[in-house]
């Protein structure tokens, strides 16, 4: 039986709850706030849409436990933008807080609970009191995704952009010291690492983490969802379109570097989705947001009737262990340039389905912009492309290739 912590549920986790589910091997699910749809919170105005996002229906009540006391007024804060109540590492309500609060109580859980799981299944930076309290009982085999690949390695990235991008300072996440001591540490007590990349697992790599000791698990991708393909006329607007967090960490700098190249010489039509890390203080972003369409946030569908119209994704991240939506740009028909340092560039063909770009090379993504805006056939069979690509995995086949790796082990 596994016992598995995560302290939101998003779509890999509820994979492999799915798979453990099915096959009658879950111990217990540990998280902020885990509800069935039937619940009165789900019919709340105002909250109950929120709430249904922490929904887990494939899961038996009884094995689901909550502990929102850090995590719900952390979402009403930033509803409320109330954000130094959340900024990250100081906030009361900060997601490290969440993650601590979350890890303590699944350890107490652990010491107290007579049936004991034979093992557990953690997350980067939200474990290390659970995988603490497995070694102290003995005899439970600690599994640990590094859905981030090495933190350390971002942080590497990360400083060296404070240096050579002192205007975009506000938008560079602060990854605490705490954070990367706490990593090392998860990963110095692992029995078993999963990443979903060749790109996480070479930054695990350069850290001193044995290769055999890694195994790839990649995300799952959509099947297609375009039914008849809609070819780009010549003249037409090059669409273009970013989504994620508007972090330096995702290369957002270099996105807008590369439109203004680009915008030099061919016309563009942008739309920007992603909240805004530095929640308006940094005068850089702020200007480049006011030449585009930008959703701060938008639903799952929204983001994916916006792929479907859209030409092109880029996203230029310097340090993202996959990159969930790749996966959902293929599936639309969207052509995808994605840089090297994108663990989802394992899904990326160059010149058949996408580009992959050297990091912090706006000129690169520019020269390839202006290469589809010129030539109208080669976007097409790239979109034409894309759409045969996608779907080559799915969350079944990833909740499998995890369950293969943890249980077919000794």
């Amino acid at each position: 039986m596994i016992l598995v912590a995560h302290p939101v549920g998003n779509q890999n986790v509820r994979a492999l709850l799915r798979a453990l589910n099915q096959r009658r091997l879950l111990h217990s699910f540990h998280t902020s706030l885990a509800l069935h749809k039937d619940s009165f919170l789900c019919r709340l105005p105002v909250v109950g849409k929120e709430c249904l996002r922490r929904t887990f229906d494939q899961v038996d009540g009884a094995l689901l436990h909550s502990y929102p006391r850090y995590d719900v007024p952390r979402v009403l804060c930033d509803k409320l933008k109330w954000y130094r109540l959340t900024q990250r590492n100081s906030g009361i309500f900060c997601p490290e807080n969440v993650y601590n609060h979350i890890d303590r109580a699944s350890a107490n859980f652990l010491y107290r609970t007579p049936r004991k799981p034979s093992q557990v299944y953690g997350y980067d930076g939200k474990c290390l009191s659970l995988f603490r309290a497995s070694r102290d009982i003995g005899g439970i085999t600690l599994n640990y995704e590094a859905a981030f690949g090495s933190i350390a390695y971002a942080c590497r990235m990360l400083d060296h952009e404070r240096e050579a991008n002192p205007a975009w300072r506000a938008s560079i996440p602060d990854i605490s010291a705490d954070t990367v001591r706490k990593q090392t540490a998860e990963l110095e007590l692992a029995d078993r690492i999963i990443v979903a990349s060749q790109f996480a697992k070479r930054t695990l790599g350069e850290y001193g983490i044995a290769p055999d000791n890694i195994a790839v698990t990649p995300y799952g991708a959509p099947a297609p969802l375009v039914c008849r393909e809609t070819a780009v006329p010549p003249g037409a607007r090059l669409k273009v379109m970013f989504v994620g967090a508007l972090t330096q960490q995702k290369g957002i700098s270099y996105f807008f570097e590369a439109l203004n190249l680009a915008a030099s010489s061919i016309a563009l039509d942008v739309t920007v989705i992603g909240g805004d890390y530095a929640n308006g203080r940094n005068p850089a972003l702020n200007t480049e947001l006011k030449k585009y369409r930008w959703l701060s946030s938008a639903s799952h569908d929204q983001v994916i009737r916006h792929l479907m119209e859209a030409d092109v994704l880029v996203l230029p991240s310097l340090a993202e262990a996959f990159g969930l939506v790749v996966g959902e740009a293929l599936s639309t028909g969207t052509a995808v340039i994605v840089s090297q340092n994108c663990g989802a560039a394992d899904l990326i063909v160059d010149g058949f389905n996408g580009y992959v770009v050297p990091i912090r090379s706006a000129e690169a993504i520019a020269t390839r912009l202006v290469e589809l805006a010129d030539d109208k056939e080669k976007l097409n069979a790239l979109k034409h492309n894309a759409v045969l690509s996608a779907g080559g995995v799915t969350w079944d086949s990833y909740a499998g290739e995890v369950l293969d790796a943890i249980l077919c082990q000794p």
